[in-house]
C-alpha cells in the first residue's frame, strides 16, 4: 500500500477518473485486514454497557457448581449409608458365629438379672451394685451386690424417708456377693434378694444421730451399749411404709425382734395409719427363728420377680443342723422349700419364720 500512495497523489493531480478509484482503494486497504465480521466496537453496543453474554455464563457456571456440589453431598452421604450397612451386616454374620460356639449366649447370661435358687443356697448374675447417696449410706466393707429391683427399692425408701422426716441417711450392709453363693457371716444372702439395714437412730431430744454401724436395741427401745440414744419410731415405721407401699419392690419379709415389730405395729395405731397397710406390715415384719436376734438392723427380702419363676426358689431350703457340707450341695429347684408359718397372721402374734431364712454365723462379729 505505501506503493500506492505516491501514484495517488499524481493521479489527484490529474484529476481523472482512476484517481478516484485509487484514492477509494487506498482508504479501504487498512479494513481488509481486519477479520471477517469484525466490527467497530460503537457500532457493536453503546459506550458504557457491559457486555451482556458475560452474566449468563456465569450465574451457569455458578449453578453448575451447586449442582455438583450437592451431587457430591448426595454421594458421600450414600456412602456412608453403605458403609453402616456393611458393618452392621458384619456385627451379624459375626454374632451369628459366635452364638454357633455357644459364647454369646452364655455371655449374655451372665449379663442378665437372675436370682437362682433359694435365698440359702443359690447364686446370682447380673447383679448391680448398691452406692452411698445422699439418703443412703453403704456400711464400710459391706458387701453390696443385689438384684435391681432390690437395689432400686433400697434407693427409693431412703429417698422417701429422708423427703418426708428430712435429714435421714439409711444404713446399709450386706446384700450379697457379686455372684451371689455364700457369705460369711450368713446362712442366706445368696441370690440377691436379702439386704441388712440398720434402724434409724435419735439422741434423747430426738435429734437424728448418723450411725456408721449398726446399733441394738431393747425392748423399751433404748440403744444397747450407747447410752441416750433410742429407736426412731417416726423414721423407722416410715421406712417399713414406704418398701410396702413401693409395688415395683414386692417386699416379702420384714425380720426384726418381736418388741420392736409390737413398737412399730403400736405407732402406726398411734398415727391412724390404714388397717390394711398396718396388717400389711405385721404379716411382713417377723422374728425367724434358729437366727440371730435382729435387734440391731431390719433383714428385707424381696420376692422372686415374675420374669425368674422358673429359676428362683421363694423360701429357704430345709437343712439338717449337722449338715456342715449343706452349702456345698449343688442347686436343686426341685427340693421342697420350707415354708413360713402363717405370714398372714394378724398383729397379735408375730409369726414364725422360714428356718434358716437369714441366721447369721455363730461366730460373726457384732454388729452384723
Amino acid at each position: 500500500m505505501p506503493l500506492l500512495r505516491p501514484l495517488t497523489r499524481r493521479c489527484f493531480a490529474s484529476r481523472g477518473p482512476v484517481a478516484a478509484l485509487l484514492l477509494a482503494l487506498s482508504v479501504a486497504a487498512p479494513a481488509l485486514g481486519a477479520p471477517a465480521g469484525a466490527q467497530p466496537a460503537s457500532a457493536e453496543q453503546p459506550p458504557g454497557q457491559r457486555a451482556q453474554g458475560k452474566r449468563p455464563a456465569a450465574r451457569r457456571s455458578s449453578a453448575g457448581d451447586e449442582g455438583g456440589s450437592r451431587a457430591a453431598r448426595g454421594a458421600g452421604a450414600n456412602g456412608k449409608t453403605a458403609d453402616r450397612a456393611s458393618k452392621k451386616r458384619a456385627a451379624r454374620r459375626d454374632e451369628t458365629s459366635r452364638t454357633a460356639r455357644g459364647g454369646t449366649a452364655a455371655e449374655a447370661d451372665e449379663r442378665k438379672p437372675l436370682s437362682k435358687g433359694a435365698p440359702n443356697r443359690g447364686r446370682l448374675t447380673g447383679a448391680v451394685r448398691l452406692r452411698s447417696s445422699r439418703h443412703l449410706k453403704t456400711r464400710e466393707g459391706a458387701r453390696t451386690w443385689g438384684l435391681p429391683v432390690l437395689v432400686k427399692a433400697l434407693r427409693r425408701a431412703s429417698f422417701q424417708v429422708a423427703k418426708k422426716h428430712g435429714d435421714s441417711a439409711l444404713l446399709v450392709g450386706d446384700l450379697s456377693a457379686r455372684a451371689g453363693g455364700r457369705l460369711d457371716g450368713h446362712n442366706s444372702h445368696q441370690t440377691g434378694r436379702d439386704a441388712d439395714v440398720g434402724f434409724y437412730v435419735v439422741n434423747s431430744k430426738g435429734k437424728t444421730l448418723r450411725m456408721d454401724r449398726f446399733v441394738a436395741f431393747d425392748d423399751k427401745g433404748d440403744a444397747i451399749g450407747l447410752p441416750g440414744a433410742r429407736f426412731d419410731d417416726k423414721r423407722n415405721w416410715a421406712l417399713v411404709e414406704a418398701l410396702l407401699q413401693d409395688r415395683q419392690a414386692g417386699v416379702k419379709y420384714l425380720f426384726v425382734t418381736d418388741a420392736l415389730r409390737a413398737r412399730l405395729l403400736a405407732y402406726a395405731a398411734k398415727k391412724r395409719v390404714p388397717a390394711e397397710l398396718r396388717s400389711r406390715a405385721a404379716a411382713a415384719m417377723m422374728s425367724p427363728r434358729d437366727a440371730d436376734l435382729h435387734n440391731d438392723h431390719f433383714h428385707i427380702r424381696v420376692a422372686c420377680p415374675p420374669s425368674m419363676r422358673a429359676a428362683c426358689v421363694e423360701e429357704s431350703l430345709a437343712r439338717p443342723a449337722c449338715d456342715a457340707d449343706a452349702a456345698k450341695k449343688p442347686l436343686d429347684a426341685a427340693a421342697a422349700p420350707a415354708a413360713p408359718a402363717d405370714v398372714t397372721a394378724h398383729a397379735a402374734a408375730a409369726p414364725a419364720a422360714p428356718a434358716d431364712v437369714t441366721a447369721h454365723a455363730a461366730a460373726a462379729p457384732a454388729p452384723r
